[in-house]
Parts: C-alpha cells; structure tokens; sequence
C-alpha cells in the first residue's frame, strides 16, 4: 500500500512538472504572437508614413515640372528630378530606391512623376522580411499661361410657349434667362484662370419661333450676350432651322478664320417644329455641324415626345443631350453644360 501511494504521489509530482511545463509553451507562443502583431502595426505605420513622405516629394516634382513644360520643354525630367532629389533628401530615413521615371505627355498636357523608396522593417524580420519597396505617382497638368480659342453659340427657342408657367411655377422665357446667366457664371468660376477664359472664349445667339427672331453674331467674351439674351421676348410657332442655320453659317465662319477654334453650339425647345419637314432639315444641318466636328450640346425644356427626339438625334452623342422637366432642371443643365466645356478647354492640375 505504501508503494502504491508513493507510486501516485509520483504521477502527481510528474503531471504537475507537466502542466507547468505546457503552461511556460503556451505563453512563450502567445507572447511571440503579441510581438509579432506589435511589430507588424509598428512597420505598417512606417511604411504608411513613407509612402505619405515620398507621395509629397513625388507631388512637388510633378508640379515643377509641370511649371515649365509650355516655356521650356527641355528642362522638365531636368527639374523634375531636381526636386525630387532635393525633397527626398531633407526627410529623414527617405531614400530613392531606383531611378523615379518622369513622363512627359505632350497630348494630355501632362507630367507625371514616378518615385520608390525602400522601407526597412524592425519587426518584419520575424517574419523573414527585411524591407519592402514603397512607390508613389504624382500627375500634374501644364501650368496654365494659354488658352486656345472657344466658342459657343446659343441656339433659344422663344415661341409663344416660353411664355407659359414650368411644371415648377418659373416664366420659361425668364428661367431660360436665368440658366444662361447661370451656366457662363459656372464656366467662368470653374475655370481656373478666369483671365485667361476671358480671353479665349467667343460668344453668340441665335432664336426662332416660327421664323428667325434676334441675333448676336460671335463676338468676344459673354457679357453683351448674356445682356442680350436677358432682353428677349416671346414670339409665335416654332421652326428650328432658321435659328439653327444662321448658327451654323455663324460657327464655319469663325471656324475658317481663327486657327485652333473648338465650337460648341447650344441647341434648346420646349416644344416641336410646327411641321415634320422642320425637323428633317434641322438634323440636316446638325449632321454637317457634327462633321465638322462641332459639339452640339441639346436641352429639352419640359418638351414633348417629338422635341425631346429632334434634340436627341443633334446632340453630339447621348451624354451631351439634356432633358429638364423644370426650370429647376433647365438651370442644372446648363450649368452641367458650362463645367463641361471648362473641363474641355482647361487643363487643370491633378493628382
């Protein structure tokens, strides 16, 4: 019986040696987890603030040689890395791994700055990575000091339906006035360079109701346009051809004389031609604008089944035909329509 007890007493002893054993294993290997899901927060936190460093360095290049692409073309990689250079080396454990590339896009207006940099890791090795390579890509658009020349010109429904109230209660002739006002405003405050718009851009109108109603040939800036354009009043049937072809003989003659010219030409109703025939040669004259490459922007003003499909079928393609159901809607369109042609005419600085 004796040996017995000592014989369990034993196990006892062996067990306990055990557990404490499997005990000290246990939390050598949750420790070393710990550790290691320490060290990998610490070293994503330093490759973060790498990449955030390097992405400044990166940005700043961009943008200086962006600032001497259109005067001197030759000195853009030159200064690009120059400063980049120079950046990188103010930084605190920054270095340039590699050589950055520098692209110089001559058709987008554009300069683009690749770098990469190498973090070295503190903790990483636990998991038998000693470094990782940290890139970075900044582009900038050329530096606005030139505009090419632009127009657009107005084509205005005034029949006797634009004196009628919208579906929200505006004067439709009066909310047209608005929404003209409203979209040359969005053109010029969007612009970037508002000086440099007022130099470039190229304005005029033309109405119809059942015959041609008032004009401005092109001329330029938009203020007298818009002041015009303020003093319309309504007329009597629709026919869209006349406003529409003495827009056309307006554009092609501006076209013909002033070199590098984007057209744009802005074609609106809220209603339909009194006669079929109207619309077949008013798409008539809106084909020959397309082919000549002119961007025919459409707006359908709370316009019936036949109006909206005229406007859609001159509309350079479905994104530049609006629809509005309100005066609301006319006022969003054309201003959608005035930051598209500021994002057409000006190269802007971008990450």
């Amino acid at each position: 019986m004796v040996k017995f007890v000592h014989n369990v007493i034993g196990c006892m002893g062996s067990w306990r040696d055990n557990i404490r054993g499997s005990f000290a294993i246990t939390s050598a290997v949750a420790m070393m987890m710990i550790v290691t899901l320490v060290g990998v927060a610490y070293d994503y936190n330093g490759m973060i603030g790498v990449k955030s460093r390097l992405q400044d360095s990166v940005d700043l290049a961009a943008l200086a040689g962006a600032g001497v692409a259109r005067s001197n073309e030759s000195q853009v990689a030159v200064l690009a890395r120059k400063i980049l250079e120079e950046n990188v080396a103010l930084i605190d454990n920054l270095s340039l791994e590699g050589t950055p590339n520098i692209n110089i896009d001559n058709s987008a207006k554009e300069v683009t700055v690749t770098a990469s940099s190498r973090y070295q890791t503190v903790f990483g090795n636990l998991l038998g990575i000693d470094g990782m390579i940290i890139s970075a890509t900044s582009t900038s658009g050329f530096f606005i000091d030139q505009m090419d020349p632009f127009v657009i010109y107005l084509v205005l429904d005034i029949s006797s339906s634009m004196n009628r109230l919208s579906n929200d209660g505006r004067v439709k002739i009066e909310a047209l006035k608005t929404a003209v006002d409203d979209m040359f405003y969005t053109l010029y405050s969007t612009s970037g360079n508002p000086r440099l718009l007022v130099s470039a851009i190229r304005t005029g109108f033309s109405t119809y109701d059942a015959v041609l109603g008032p004009t401005r040939d092109i001329n330029a800036g938009y203020a007298v346009t818009v002041r015009q354009v303020n003093a319309l009043v309504t007329g009597s049937g629709t026919n869209s051809t006349p406003g529409f072809q003495y827009a056309y003989d307006q554009v092609i003659d501006e076209i013909s004389y002033v070199d590098d010219l984007t057209a744009y030409i802005v074609f609106m109703t809220d209603g339909a031609n009194n006669e079929s025939e109207f619309d077949v040669s008013t798409i008539a004259l809106c084909d020959q604008a397309k082919a000549k490459s002119i961007t025919i922007f459409t707006v359908a003003f709370e316009a019936p089944a036949r109006g909206k499909a005229l406007l859609q079928a001159c509309a350079t393609s479905p994104d530049t035909a609006y629809t509005a159901s309100s005066a609301a809607e006319l006022n969003t369109a054309l201003r959608d329509i005035g930051g598209e042609v500021s994002q057409a005419a000006i190269v802007r600085i971008k990450r």
